[in-house]
Parts: structure tokens; C-alpha cells; sequence
């Protein structure tokens, strides 16, 4: 029986995640009826529909909400469908203004720009042939301007939702405060309009797992989206696992100084997280800079990775094969108990820990001709996972990190490379590893685990299925490691291997929980203390009590202290 997930995606940084998630995704179907199945069961993520044509679609469980103007050529009801709405640009938006200047808010009605599709939109939609798309150089990371420049996955007409009221801008945001998302969500009108639609998904399922969230968490979507999971909380009861999402970018907002922005975020990010532990079964924050509370610092060195710390599209890729990886746990056929999400958040939640942190290896560090157990003899716990939850890290020389319980998730280890048969050359030399006893790389990586992490347990969960990476995924900020990769992500300094195009890679993720979270805690308490809340008019406007605020405070210092080694149960 399938066992169905619903995604959400709220905002316009978790639409550039969740769609290269879904590129992703899709790039590793396979629709030749003489191949070997995947061990990833597709339907946990889709769902299979017709159109009044009866011809079959496959397209993603799915509910995204973004603002005025980022479809751009993109129609609101996806291109799989007849009766299709006009494209964003096409369609009348309500544009907030507040200059102070006037005497109250007055709403402007503006008619959005007309957008010619990206060339890659232009070439799917002539029906290129998928050999010349992929040989042709779209240079993405500088002419991409929103998540539908790259939009590979075609979308059910009840998948996309934008709040018209309100325009997205790269360097000024309008939609900004968490009671002003709270608000929107509280309008009739529009909360029926999303409730009915999840609804519909759900009637659809025969085994509904639970729901994935990805939010933008500085902005107006985390007022929006703690209203959404208190209804699915309050309506389902099904597992429900969070992702808040840190862009890299941080625009100001309408009418506020830098300073102000940053506090405005602060105030949005403390919000968020003190009702996320009241809603959600789990949350893990993702990014690929090491703070992000007030302002976005050094972005993080990932082994093995060359990225633009600045880049939506390359950073959002990043992030998307972090979760295409670590959901494998809950998506492989025949999924025991252990592998459906409430088990995941279940194993990572106790004692009321809702909070997980997330690492990544990406490629996995394994050369071409190598086998794991001596791959794995070289390395250490910490240079395979590297952290992309901002302020925390695997150790640190005066608080180790202790206490850790992780769900880890490998993709593309071949178990013939496993180690070396008895009777191989070399096989001796590996037979004096404890490792060789190990038959499966989810037993080897097990073992690696507890030898080299202090007090932890692991569950692993491996699959023989890589990341594809084939277009329109960036495969330039996979070339920061030293030498070269073969087709199959695996380093090599042999020139002829590095000849044929990048097609996978193989991946390690992993959602952990352990004593590190409780500094990007305190961290983050220390920060929202130090607003003056008064001094933000729009936060009084829009009726943020100090007593729901000092609530916050209290509930962030309480989630911090749940992560201290010496916590009393």
C-alpha cells in the first residue's frame, strides 16, 4: 500500500528548493518497461492523475505559496491542462504601499509585466529533444530570476497559489511580519481556499504518512505557515516534518533601515521556532550559511563543494539534494515500520527535542577504484558531514558534541564495492578491519558511526539509486574537490574517466539530534531579547502583544535548555 506524503511550500526561497527538489526527482524516473525498478517508491511523493483528455499525468503532491510576480511566464494552473489562467505577469496583483508620507496604506492595483519564457522553458515547451537540451549551455546561475526559469516538473492546478496583494522584490520586501502572515492566514477566504485543496490531496490517498513543510522563516510566510500546521496538527493528527529555510539573500523590508530588517527577522525567526515545538512532530533549519539570526555570515565551507554563497538557484540545489536524500528514509518500497515519518520524527523528538540538525556530504568522498572500508578507514566523523543548520557544528574543541541521534540516509554506494572479496588481492589487508565483518554499506556506515561519534545511535538507511544530476541541475559547484569526477560522482584523476558528462552522484545525509543544538538556541534567544519591540511600529500595528512576545522568549530558552547535557528528564 502506498504510503502518501503531502508537501507544502511556502515562499519564494522554499520554491526554489522544492523545485530542484522535484527536477531532481524526475530526472530519476525511468520509463523503460524492461528496467530494474527503483527501490524508491515515486508514488509516496505523487500522485498519478489524467487530464479531461484521459491522457495519464504523474505530478508532485504538492501546495506552494509565493507572491506576486514569480510565476513570470509560468500559468497559475501548471501547463499540464487545458483551461489554464493567465501567466503571473499577466495578472492583475494588489501592491501594498506604506509611505509614511501618506495619510493611511493605500493599495495600488498594478498590471505585472509581461515575461518571455527562459530559453530552457522556450526549449521544453517547443518539445527539444531531452540529448540537445542537455548539451546546450543555459548559463542558469546568471540568467535565472525566479524558480520557474528552471522548473522541470509539470504541476496538478491545485499545486500553485500566489498572494496576489503582495509583489515579490529581490531588495524589498513587502510581505514581512509574523503577524501579518498570522493574519492572512486567519482571513476566511483564503484559509478555505488552501484547507479545501489539502483536503482534496488527502481524500486521494490510501495511507497518508503525514506532511513535509519547507518555509521561508525571516519573512511574513512563518506567521502564514505555524496557522497552516496548527490546522493540519489539529485536522490530521499525521506526522508532520518541518524544514525552515535561510536565504542567503536578505532584502530589507518596505519602509525599514537595514538594522530594523535585521531585528524584523530576528523577531520573525524566535516567533517561529517557539510555536513550531507546539505544532510540528519535528523541524530541522536549513542553510548554507553558518549564522543566520541577525545577519547572514560566512557562508559554510562544504567539502567538496564551489558554490556562490549568494546564488538562490546553486544554494537552493544544494539544500534540495540534502532532502532528496535524507527523505529516502520514508519513500523506499516496502517500508518497515521504521521507515515511515513518523518514525523518523519519532526517533529524533525524545523527551520533546523537536528540533533536529541536518549534514551533508555531497559528492560522498569515495574515489573511483576504492572500495568503502577503505574509504571510511581514512576518514573521520567529521570531515563526512558537514552541518547546514545555521550555528551548529559536528565538534568543537571546548563543548564536544555529545549525546547525538541521527537518521542517516546514503545514496549511490554500490555494495559490490563494499570491500574485497577473500580470495582478491588486498582482501587480507581489509580482513583485519572490523569492517570486513560487514555485509551492506548501511551495516558498515553503522559501524563507522559508532566508533567515530561520541555516545550516539544511528539509523541508516542506504539505497543503490544516486542523485542525478543532469539538467537544469548546477553541476559547476560540484567541482571543488580535489582532482576530478567520473560519470558517477566518484573522484578520479584518470583524464580519460573525467571525459564523459557528470550523469550522478553519490550522497550522505543525515538529521541529527544532540547537545550542539543548544547554543544556535541560546544564540538565538540572546538575539530576539535585545529588540526593543516598541520600536518597531509595524510589530504593535499588527496587535504582537508583549506578553505573546515575552511567551516567545520564555519558550526559546526552554527549548534551549532541553539540549543541555545535564537536563533533567
Amino acid at each position: 500500500m502506498v504510503r502518501e506524503v503531502l508537501t507544502l511550500q511556502l515562499g519564494n526561497y522554499a520554491n526554489y528548493v522544492g523545485t530542484h527538489w522535484w527536477n531532481i526527482q524526475e530526472s530519476s524516473f525511468n520509463y523503460d518497461p524492461t528496467a530494474e525498478p527503483s527501490d524508491i517508491e515515486h508514488t509516496v511523493l505523487y500522485r498519478e492523475g489524467e487530464t479531461r483528455q484521459r491522457q495519464p499525468t504523474f505530478t508532485p503532491r504538492l501546495l506552494m505559496l509565493d507572491l506576486g510576480g514569480t510565476l513570470r511566464h509560468l500559468p497559475r494552473t501548471g501547463d499540464l491542462y487545458e483551461e489554464e489562467l493567465a501567466p503571473d505577469g499577466d495578472t492583475p496583483y494588489m501592491q501594498h504601499t506604506t509611505d509614511e508620507s501618506d495619510i493611511g496604506a493605500v493599495e495600488v492595483i498594478k498590471q505585472g509585466e509581461r515575461y518571455e519564457p527562459h530559453p530552457f522553458q522556450a526549449d521544453l515547451s517547443a518539445g527539444l529533444a531531452s540529448d540537445t537540451i542537455a548539451a546546450k549551455d543555459y548559463d542558469f546561475r546568471n540568467t535565472v530570476h525566479s524558480w520557474s526559469d528552471y522548473a522541470y516538473a509539470r504541476y496538478h492546478p491545485r499545486s500553485i497559489n500566489i498572494i496576489e496583494r503582495y509583489a515579490y522584490s529581490p531588495t524589498e520586501a513587502q510581505f514581512d511580519t509574523f503577524p501579518n502572515g498570522r493574519g492572512l492566514w486567519q482571513e476566511v477566504d483564503f484559509q478555505e481556499n488552501l484547507t479545501d485543496r489539502i483536503r482534496q490531496y488527502i481524500e486521494e490517498c490510501d495511507e497518508c504518512q503525514g506532511f513535509q513543510t519547507l518555509f521561508d522563516c525571516t519573512d511574513a510566510f512563518t506567521g502564514l505557515t505555524i496557522g497552516l500546521l496548527e490546522h493540519l496538527h489539529d485536522e490530521y493528527g499525521k506526522a508532520s516534518l518541518v524544514f525552515p529555510l535561510f536565504s542567503p539573500r536578505s532584502p530589507t523590508f518596505k519602509g525599514a533601515d537595514e538594522a530594523t530588517s535585521d531585528s524584523i527577522r530576528v523577531v520573525n525567526t524566535g516567533l517561529a521556532f517557539a510555536h513550531l515545538h507546539e505544532h510540528c512532530s519535528l523541524f530541522a533549519p536549513l542553510a548554507t550559511m553558518a549564522q543566520c539570526w541577525r545577519t547572514m555570515e560566512t557562508p559554510r565551507p562544504l567539502p567538496g563543494l564551489s558554490y556562490d554563497p549568494h546564488s538562490l538557484y546553486q544554494t537552493s540545489a544544494i539544500l534540495a539534494s540534502f532532502l532528496e536524500t535524507v527523505s529516502i528514509r520514508y519513500r523506499l518500497r516496502g517500508g518497515t515500520s521504521g521507515g515511515h515519518l513518523a518514525g523518523l520524527c519519532s526517533d529524533l523528538s525524545a523527551y520533546g527535542r523537536r528540533m533536529a540538525a541536518g549534514v551533508l556530504t555531497m559528492p560522498f568522498p569515495m574515489d573511483a577504484t576504492q572500495d568503502l572500508i577503505d574509504c571510511l578507514d581514512q576518514l573521520e566523523s567529521k570531515q563526512v558531514l558537514a552541518p547546514i543548520t545555521p550555528g551548529t557544528g559536528i565538534d568543537t574543541s571546548d563543548q564536544p558534541t555529545r549525546g547525538i541521534v541521527q537518521s542517516v540516509c546514503v545514496r549511490g554506494l554500490p555494495e559490490q564495492r563494499l570491500k574485497r572479496p577473500p580470495t582478491a588481492k588486498g582482501a587480507q589487508r581489509q580482513q583485519r578491519m572490523a569492517g570486513y565483518r560487514c555485509n551492506s554499506v548501511s551495516e558498515m556506515l553503522q559501524l563507522f558511526f559508532s566508533c567515530t561519534l561520541p555516545v550516539s545511535m544511528s539509523h541508516v538507511t542506504a539505497t543503490r539509486s544516486p542523485i542525478p544530476v543532469r539538467q537544469p541541475f548546477p553541476v559547476e559547484l560540484l567541482h571543488g574537490g580535489p582532482g576530478g569526477l567520473s560519470f558517477d560522482g566518484f573522484r578520479t584523476d584518470d583524464p580519460f574517466a573525467q571525459v564523459a558528462p557528470l550523469a550522478s552522484i553519490p550522497t550522505l545525509a543525515a538529521l541529527q539530534s544532540s547537545t550542539d543544538l543548544g547554543r544556535p538556541l541560546e544564540a538565538l534567544h540572546r538575539e530576539v531579547k535585545r529588540v526593543r519591540l516598541a520600536r518597531i511600529p509595524r510589530f504593535v500595528e499588527c496587535d504582537l502583544d508583549t506578553t505573546e512576545y515575552d511567551e516567545a522568549l520564555e519558550q526559546l530558552l526552554v527549548l534551549k535548555e532541553q539540549y543541555d547535557e545535564n537536563y533533567s528528564i
